[in-house]
């Protein structure tokens, strides 16, 4: 799967010249791959960040999201890892958009959620500022505002 293999941007780039996620994979595994993202989406909205890390988890794994799928992925599970205290495994799932998400600003406001969770209020100030260099228009999450 090239999200463990390689970088996101490379990743990325590669899916973009040849196409996304396995060439050989059946139509059946692609939209299943959506339907968990759609899934996780709906669970994160609702506030079941269990269901939502499995849901997304197998979205990911699936290796047939197509890129912007994938970082949306990669982004709302790192949420729902970060609201569930799994802060570890949400600063991997990040690491993986650090070199090249397509939406910068999203992937500092979850760079910021994470550091809140971690207790580091100045880096999570410092990644606020990021987040709205990268999107001037940009809404913070409650969770956000009192930064």
């Amino acid at each position: 799967m090239c999200v463990r293999a390689l970088p996101l941007l490379t990743c990325l780039l590669l899916c973009g010249l040849s196409g996304c996620g396995d060439s050989s994979a059946a139509p059946g595994q692609i939209a299943a791959a959506e339907g968990g993202f759609d899934a996780g989406l709906k669970a994160f909205q609702n506030g079941d960040f269990t269901a939502a890390e499995s849901q997304l988890s197998a979205a990911v794994a699936s290796g047939t999201l197509q890129p912007d799928l994938l970082e949306n992925a990669l982004l709302l599970l790192a949420r729902a890892r970060i609201a569930s205290g799994k802060t570890a495994e949400a600063e991997a799932d990040l690491k993986q958009l650090e070199a090249g998400a397509m939406a910068m600003d999203q992937y500092w406001l979850a760079t910021a959620e994470l550091l809140v969770k971690k207790n580091d209020s100045a880096g999570a100030r410092k990644a606020l500022q990021e987040a709205k260099k990268a999107n001037p228009k940009l809404e913070l999450p409650a969770t956000l505002k009192g930064l």
